[in-house]
């Protein structure tokens, strides 16, 4: 079992690792507009800050949300709405060149329930590196697959490890399949993995 304060300082780690990209772009694009002197000929220099500043802005604000719903407290009785599942997850995958579909939930989720399958959502994503299709489905009862695929879809080794038990090489990358283990373990149900040529399937039961 891995120590809880192990996970949650790698855990940590994963996030500030996947917020400092967008952070970095909006302080670059800052510096770019306090170096241009207002001149006729630096306009289009600023035009490209801003628009920089703007787009940067905008992926960090899609994934702070995203990240207060995968990874959050969830409060018992607190209902999550499709549309916002949409909302915080669709951006996100766009920006890592995945075309996201969510099927299911349509009259809202236990948040929970939305929780464990963002957290699913985004191991998804792991096994996608050039990109592809990604599909999160919400089943009946605490039910949920996501299924990946495109070109060089495959699980990572390092997250391959852990799905089999062995999880003393945890690191921030595979924090987020450990806690989401311990989420579905937890709730009495079972996380499992399936990965074939082109497609990775994890399934909540």
């Amino acid at each position: 079992m891995t120590d809880p304060l192990l996970l949650a300082g790698l855990l940590c780690s994963r996030l500030c690792h996947d917020l400092v990209g967008p952070v970095g772009a909006v302080v670059n694009g800052v510096e770019l507009l306090t170096d241009v002197d207002g001149g006729p000929d630096e306009e289009e220099l600023r035009d490209q800050s801003i628009a920089l500043v703007g787009e940067s802005a905008n992926e960090l604000s899609a994934r702070l949300r995203l990240f207060r719903l995968a990874f959050g407290a969830a409060a018992d009785g607190s209902i999550v709405s499709h549309d916002e599942i949409a909302e915080v997850l669709l951006p996100v995958m766009q920006g890592r060149r995945i075309a996201a579909t969510i099927d299911g939930a349509r009259e809202g989720l236990d948040r929970a329930k939305a929780r464990i399958g963002l957290l699913m959502a985004l191991i998804g994503a792991d096994c996608l590196p050039r990109g592809g299709r990604l599909n999160l489905s919400f089943g009946p009862g605490r039910n949920v697959v996501v299924t990946s695929a495109g070109d060089r879809c495959v699980l990572p080794a390092a997250h391959a490890a852990v799905f089999g038990g062995d999880d003393a090489g945890i690191e921030p990358r595979t924090a987020p399949v450990v806690y989401a283990l311990g989420l579905a373990a937890q709730d009495g149900g079972s996380l499992t993995c399936a990965a074939r040529e082109g497609t990775v399937e994890l399934r909540l039961a």
